[in-house]
């Protein structure tokens, strides 16, 4: 009689199944909804990477001991050995030029600096990021001239 029991009680019944699939597509709604508007993602990335080609710039100058430019532009930023950045530096991870294109909705303020071969910036500079996109936060790389100290804000 025990087995007779337990036979009948194993498994999911019917009601429990509806719900776990109803609370599975509510996720996934949810998810994709989320998912969907990749532009704020997409500018993110895009500031994480001006900001790891600010400091690939400043790197680069101390370990080749001279003066490496940083070149922003309304939609770009660059790195490289010579003014204007004409001969860009070498991503060393992905082996690209260290120019970084901004996503559609993301402008930048026109700048130019320098870092000496002891890291030390040539100005104080502040790279701000205006967006478009709904929700996406401006924000800012600021390069301190004394020290060379870049900060992400």
């Amino acid at each position: 009689m025990n087995a007779a029991l337990r036979s009948r009680h194993a498994g999911f019944t019917l009601l429990e199944l509806i719900v776990i699939i109803a609370v599975i597509g509510i996720l996934a709604l949810v998810a994709s909804a989320r998912f969907a508007g990749m532009q704020g993602f997409d500018s993110r990335g895009f500031y994480d990477k001006a900001f790891s080609t600010v400091r690939l710039a400043q790197k680069t100058a101390v370990a080749w001991r001279r003066s490496i430019f940083v070149c922003v532009t309304s939609n770009q930023i660059a790195a490289g050995a010579a003014p204007g950045c004409a001969t860009p530096l070498t991503n060393p991870t992905s082996s690209a030029p260290a120019l970084e294109t901004a996503p559609s909705g993301v402008t930048l303020n026109v700048v130019s600096f320098s870092f000496d071969s002891m890291g030390r910036a040539s100005s104080d500079a502040t790279i701000t990021f205006t967006s478009t996109i709904a929700g996406d936060p401006a924000r800012q790389i600021v390069v301190t001239a004394e020290t060379g100290h870049v900060a992400a804000n």
